[in-house]
């Protein structure tokens, strides 16, 4: 089972860490709230980061706070379900949405550190509809040179922002994992993906 969960660091994990990766360069901005919005989020990432003094129950919790500040979980794991959420009761989609949330966390909270020394240098941003910008950035990895293009995703409602994807290289990594999800529901139950991360979540 947990082979289902073992995400690759290119396709799968990028969607979970990538919003921690410090910004060290910018560019003038078509949508400057955007990207001063990722500024923010990844700034109050480091300080979590280089916070030595946090014992493993503290970070989890911080990364939490940042997760729900910055990320809308709802709507990510209300996407990942697919046309599968209109066929759940809201107690079972309340359910499904807070062991999503813990997965989340405990993936961010586990692989955090691996990619501490990624650069993200914003490269311009846009509106593309009411309700959402895309800002396009390249990543840079110091450890083995890699650089990747990147297209944050992020939701704006007045003056509320929240990431719901990224796009890396041209993959969208929501909608990978809402694959992952598929490829559960289509040979196994609702209550057994439930299963599933749940035994994730209490794995140590």
């Amino acid at each position: 089972m947990s082979q289902i969960f073992r995400f690759n660091y290119l396709k799968k994990f990028t969607l979970f860490l990538l919003p921690f990766i410090f910004i060290t360069t910018f560019s003038f901005a078509n949508e400057p709230s955007a990207e001063a919005f990722i500024v923010k989020l990844s700034n109050e990432a480091k300080t979590i980061v280089n916070n030595k003094a946090l014992d493993e129950q503290s970070r989890l919790k911080k990364i939490e706070e940042l997760c729900t500040a910055y990320i809308d979980l709802d709507k990510l794991a209300n996407y990942t379900l697919g046309d599968f959420k209109d066929k759940i009761t809201a107690t079972q989609k309340e359910n499904f949405n807070k062991l999503f949330k813990q997965y989340f966390v405990k993936s961010i909270s586990l692989k955090l550190n691996d990619f501490a020394d990624q650069e993200l240098k914003i490269k311009d941003s846009k509106k593309v509809s009411d309700v959402n910008i895309v800002v396009n950035s390249s990543i840079f990895s110091k450890k083995d040179g890699q650089e990747l293009m990147v297209d944050w995703r992020i939701y704006f409602n007045g003056s509320s922002l929240k990431v719901l994807d990224l796009v890396v290289e041209g993959l969208s990594l929501a909608r990978t994992q809402k694959e992952e999800f598929a490829s559960i529901l289509a040979s196994k139950s609702f209550d057994e993906l439930i299963k599933i991360l749940q035994t994730k979540n209490s794995t140590k």
